[in-house]
């Protein structure tokens, strides 16, 4: 990145620190500029959220290539999970400075990847998120985002998986007759369905349980006790 645009970079996070700053890289058609932008989070010493405004005006400039933010007063410069899942979703690379310390680093997009092995982020990466991923990815199906981050399942007045699963085109099965691509939905220390997971054959299910990474574990004892239904989605029924 040119000399210019990191001294633009560096006296847009000094101004805005101790908060996080943000702003986005363009590419016009006579170059590359910063834009700085606002941070409209509710806490932004902790996180940023990037004025949509703002992202809005950049892109009337051109091509917005990279999104740029601060981690503010870190030991260590280094990339958070949320960092690099908002990356991802964002299609772009994104430039990270610490401040006061000025270090520089850039992270690109990772694509599709594996459903097992990922880090949990609540709201982000759990156990919905791996729903949504799994029938995007292995089907072409589109299924809508009800991770949210926070425990809503805890006191047992919301209930969003039993809400909802019907509207989202599922339709229960019996569980004897249940083959790969079934969703099972599972109530885990919990007083509401709070749970789910992908069967995906010969017994193993992949699933994101609370703070674990996610895996292919066997569909044992354990959650089949918790197990509250079976569907499938509408689609695949004949399938």
């Amino acid at each position: 990145m040119r000399e210019k645009l990191m001294n633009e970079i560096r006296a847009h996070v000094s101004a805005e620190y101790p908060n996080e700053a943000c702003g986005l890289i363009v590419e016009t058609g006579t170059g590359q500029r910063f834009i700085p932008c606002r941070n409209v989070a509710e806490k932004p010493a902790d996180t940023f959220t990037l004025s949509p405004d703002d992202y809005l005006s950049a892109a009337e400039l051109g091509e917005v290539i990279m999104v740029i933010h601060s981690h503010p007063d870190v030991v260590q410069l280094v990339p958070s999970e949320m960092d690099r899942i908002q990356c991802d979703h964002s299609g772009v690379e994104w430039g990270i400075m610490s401040w006061p310390d000025g270090d520089f680093c850039t992270i690109s997009p990772r694509g599709d990847r594996e459903l097992a092995g990922r880090r949990w982020v609540l709201g982000h990466a759990d156990c919905w998120s791996l729903i949504m991923d799994y029938y995007r990815m292995e089907h072409g199906i589109i299924v809508r985002n009800y991770a949210v981050d926070r425990e809503w399942w805890v006191d047992g007045k919301e209930n969003l998986y039993d809400d909802n699963w019907q509207a989202e085109g599922f339709v229960e099965i019996d569980a004897s007759g249940m083959r790969a691509g079934d969703m099972i939905m599972m109530r885990v220390q919990a007083p509401v369905t709070n749970h789910a997971a992908i069967y995906i054959g010969d017994n193993i299910m992949v699933h994101h349980m609370f703070g674990n990474l996610s895996a292919r574990v066997p569909y044992g004892k354990y959650y089949r006790d918790r197990t509250v239904r079976v569907v499938r989605r509408k689609e695949l029924v004949d399938a």
